[in-house]
């Protein structure tokens, strides 16, 4: 039978089919899926790291427990750390569902440790959208807790980091692909939302403020809130404002910040922040009519303007820079010392900042 190129094609590609082994996959029954990471300094130990990862246990019902194991190795790089684990289980590792990393205050920033944050951006199965955060006490405890409300291992924490679950002004969210940014770029410093283990919750209301190798600023509650309306303009927040004995709360729906660098010869640099606010009454312990809402908008203005300008400084005065005022600069001074000119202007600027709060209505109330 003469054999013609087609039919030569097609047996060249069956051959070639048939050569394939397919050793480099796994079924999915022999993977183990990690959820999240814990990465904390090594204690009474020789080693750098102690690194450790939560495991997804599959259930063979839909509506199987949360469960999950936890396995740590002490270890002085993170690839060390990971191939020991492999030796601990007998199933193939799988980082494709890793969304959580967590850090210890130790372990954030210091040079030294360059090699393991690396280690996270050169691995094609780590996701660069993983949400990133800094445990308290220890990135491991973050990673024992199992909330009563939690379906699915670490999904407590993958829900409140970027707010998909609950909503609210008191978290930051930080992707580790914007961290590794923060670390590296001149005029934007890291920040990272704080998560603290409870006995069975788990609470993030708080922020770190980091340089590039160390924590510099711990913010509380409130200053983590203010924080939010400077960097995303956070809404479904709420306001309180206090005038003598009077205490009136705003819903707010609607939040836009913006600023202005000025640094004309002569005259001394200053930072122009413009902040409008939308909302309505939500709770007061004082007789407000929608006739007569100028007043306590003004006194909402004076307050979030002192707040804001409180918070700012004090970033200033720790000489760091999580909102990106000094690449700001940089965007705009094309000089090739522009990053030393904006580390003379940065602790020696002023900040201004104008507050606009429209009140609609009193709610249901009138």
């Amino acid at each position: 039978m003469r054999i013609t190129k087609c039919n030569a094609i097609l047996l060249f590609v069956v051959v070639l089919v048939l050569l394939l082994t397919g050793c480099g996959f796994k079924d999915i029954d022999k993977r183990l899926f990690v959820v999240s990471i814990g990465v904390d300094q090594a204690k009474n130990s020789s080693k750098k790291y102690l690194i450790s990862l939560k495991f997804a246990l599959p259930s063979a019902s839909k509506k199987g427990k949360s469960d999950f194991v936890i396995i740590s190795e002490k270890a002085d790089t993170m690839a060390e750390a990971v191939r020991v684990i492999k030796t601990k289980i007998d199933k193939e590792l799988d980082f494709g569902h890793a969304k959580v990393i967590i850090f210890s205050e130790e372990m954030a920033f210091q040079k030294e440790n360059a090699g393991l944050y690396y280690w996270f951006s050169r691995r094609r199965d780590i996701q660069k959208v993983a949400y990133v955060g800094l445990g308290k006490p220890s990135a491991l405890a973050v990673l024992k807790v199992k909330p009563k409300s939690e379906d699915l291992p670490a999904n407590a924490l993958i829900l409140a980091l970027p707010k998909d679950g609950t909503e609210t002004p008191y978290v930051i969210t930080e992707y580790y692909f914007d961290l590794k940014k923060r670390l590296i770029e001149r005029g934007l410093d890291p920040i990272l939302p704080v998560i603290e283990a409870k006995k069975n919750l788990i609470q993030i209301n708080k922020s770190g403020l980091f340089n590039k190798s160390h924590l510099k600023l711990l913010l509380n509650q409130q200053e983590t809130k203010i924080l939010n309306f400077l960097l995303n303009g956070e809404e479904k927040s709420e306001l309180k404002v206090r005038k003598g004995k009077d205490t009136f709360i705003i819903d707010i729906y609607k939040i836009k910040t913006k600023y202005h660098i000025y640094n004309s010869k002569g005259t001394q640099p200053f930072i122009k922040v413009d902040v409008k606010v939308k909302g309505r009454i939500e709770e007061t312990n004082v007789r407000i009519t929608n006739g007569k809402l100028s007043p306590y908008e003004k006194d909402a203005e004076k307050q979030l303007s002192k707040e804001m300008r409180g918070l700012l400084e004090k970033i200033q005065q720790a000489n760091i820079d999580p909102i990106g005022f000094g690449l700001r600069y940089r965007a705009r001074h094309f000089n090739k010392d522009d990053w030393e000119e904006w580390k003379g202007i940065y602790p020696t600027l002023t900040f201004k900042v104008n507050a606009k709060v429209n009140i609609e209505d009193t709610g249901l109330i009138e």
